[in-house]
């Protein structure tokens, strides 16, 4: 295997590692939220007119969270020392097999 094909490997393994790294989290939705996302009701799927009322609740932003703040950045700053831990223990395996 030659250098620079090694080094094209190294790169897009690299890659596809820091995007399966930063990409979102799946998030699970319930029948019926996907049915009333598409305007579809569920009453008249299940013959039934006489459904509960839907819960309403409301919650108050109180603005900036800190602590959501410092894990984001926690988890980023994790993300950029695996990568530059890794990238040091490539660049040394390299020069140890250029100086042999």
């Amino acid at each position: 295997m030659s250098r620079s094909t090694r080094r094209l490997s190294s790169t897009i393994a690299a890659a596809l590692a820091i995007a399966a790294l930063s990409a979102p989290a799946a998030s699970a939705v319930t029948g019926e939220d996907f049915q009333a996302g598409y305007g579809v009701d569920s009453s008249s799927a299940t013959g039934s007119s006489n459904s509960p009322a839907p819960t309403v609740t409301s919650t108050v932003d109180d603005g900036f969270d800190l602590g959501s703040a410092a894990i984001g950045a926690g988890s980023a700053a994790a993300v950029l020392m695996l990568g530059g831990a890794g990238a040091t223990m490539v660049a040394r395996r390299r020069r140890v097999r250029l100086a042999s």
